[in-house]
């Protein structure tokens, strides 16, 4: 699979409204994105998170499968946010197939 630069990976981002988690299906709303930060909403807690852009990059270059385990044991993505950044990375994943 072509990967997309980044200019066209925060773009598909952007697009996105609603990403759900791999294993309950818990939802997480995108409300804000930019070059540095994806912001997201855990509908289930009410709690509001941040996705470092950069992280979230450098984990779709450098995979081409994304679950929590990988994202954790590699360190990919900072802080507790190893769900909902699977979950934005297989939704975009997903849609391109």
């Amino acid at each position: 699979m072509e990967k997309m630069d980044f200019n066209k990976f925060k773009e598909k981002i952007e697009s996105l409204e609603i990403v759900y988690s791999i294993q309950d299906k818990v939802p997480y709303t995108i409300y804000s994105v930019d070059d540095k930060i994806v912001r997201i909403k855990r509908e289930s807690t009410g709690s509001k998170e941040k996705l470092k852009m950069e992280e979230l990059y450098r984990f779709y270059i450098k995979e081409d499968y994304y679950d929590t385990k990988i994202a954790k044991d590699k360190k990919y993505i900072s802080g507790r946010v190893q769900s909902p950044a699977v979950a934005v990375l297989r939704a975009l994943t997903e849609n391109m197939k």
